[in-house]
């Protein structure tokens, strides 16, 4: 079968699956719960204006429509886009709470360990304890990880505390490649090497949210 169809064709299928079982499993998930559905509805519909951008500075522009959304929906945002790319997604009932952790999900074809999946928004530069904390509750749940969702500058304490614990940073291109590519993060992401800007022009960080 896998010499007929192709494997490309397979990951496909295979991503298709497990997008449409974490639909299914956070509609029922979030049963009574309809402003959180609204937000997760229009979380698509976020996804779908992005995806749509062409031309010139299309990552100033995505920062800049993103910069516009409500912050509870920018989480279910970048959840949606998890779930998009194949991640098996579990949405937090509540928007605060767990530690700060905003969504867990696997990672189908690299681990079926839970991964902790935090978001946020900087006014400049992440908080070092930030990270270190994620790190730390990854830690203490035995989770195989953590994300770390951002779209402010990364600064070298940061990567400091990376390099001590199981977690993945997903900011600049690679929130890029996420929210419009569907591509989900790969090792190579866990400790990136610090640059000044990313190669599609991100812009000047947003001011806080959380």
């Amino acid at each position: 079968m896998m010499a007929i169809v192709g494997r490309p064709m397979i990951n496909v299928l295979m991503r298709g699956v497990v997008t449409c079982a974490s639909r299914v499993a956070n509609a029922i998930r979030l049963r009574g719960l309809p402003s959180h559905r609204r937000r997760v509805r229009r979380s698509r519909a976020v996804l779908r204006e992005l995806r749509a951008m062409r031309g010139e500075a299309v990552a100033a522009r995505a920062f800049g429509y993103l910069r516009q959304v409500d912050p509870l929906v920018y989480e279910e945002v970048v959840l949606s886009a998890l779930e998009d790319a194949g991640a098996f997604i579990l949405r937090s009932r509540r928007y605060s709470g767990d530690g700060g952790i905003d969504g867990r999900c696997w990672l189908p074809m690299r681990s079926w360990r839970l991964h902790a999946v935090q978001i946020k928004r900087y006014e400049s530069a992440v908080a070092p304890s930030h990270v270190a904390a994620l790190g730390q509750l990854v830690a203490a749940r035995r989770w195989a990880g953590g994300l770390f969702v951002h779209c402010g500058r990364t600064g070298p304490q940061s990567y400091a505390a990376m390099r001590d614990a199981r977690v993945m940073l997903i900011s600049g291109d690679t929130l890029l490649r996420l929210l419009i590519d569907r591509q989900l993060p790969n090792a190579a992401d866990r400790i990136p090497r610090p640059r000044g800007r990313c190669r599609r022009t991100c812009p000047s960080p947003e001011s806080p949210t959380r």
